[in-house]
């Protein structure tokens, strides 16, 4: 797995797709901010590249008032048995950071920016590569 992270409109997407030779038509890019996103199950490319992984969060936060960080890393953990089981298979998230700048007045994106930071550590922690990109520079972490 791949993650890859930075700030809003600072050219995660871009940079994957110049790294992966994608775009956001093909079959196997899911773009969050549109659309639900899929189970694991439902991948039949691939690569599978999922966009806006903070929009993933907000719904399970909005969703489920405890138990959030289990909710997530059984998807995490379902993506990547996804990805071990066929050679050649490539899960590659895209996720915004929201936990810089000022701490959100109202609970609930308080609690928005807190397990997206956790979700981000559990998906840099599992992923294979990690990057960060800001004002269209790439930075290898991982």
């Amino acid at each position: 797995m791949h993650f890859v992270t930075g700030g809003a409109f600072h050219g995660k997407a871009k940079w994957v797709m110049d790294t992966y030779s994608a775009s956001r038509k093909m079959e196997g890019w899911f773009n969050l901010y549109d659309a639900v996103c899929p189970e694991a199950d439902e991948f039949i490319t691939s690569l599978v590249v999922l966009e806006g992984m903070e929009q993933l969060v907000k719904k399970v936060v909005q969703e489920n008032k405890k138990g959030t960080r289990e909710v997530l890393k059984k998807k995490l953990q379902a993506w990547l048995k996804w990805e071990s089981e066929v050679p050649g298979r490539k899960l590659v998230l895209i996720g915004t950071d929201i936990g810089k700048g000022i701490v959100p007045m109202e609970e609930e994106n308080r609690r928005w920016r807190d397990v997206s930071g956790w979700f981000f550590q559990d998906a840099a922690m599992a992923a294979e590569k990690v990057h960060v990109v800001w004002y269209g520079l790439e930075q290898t972490i991982k």
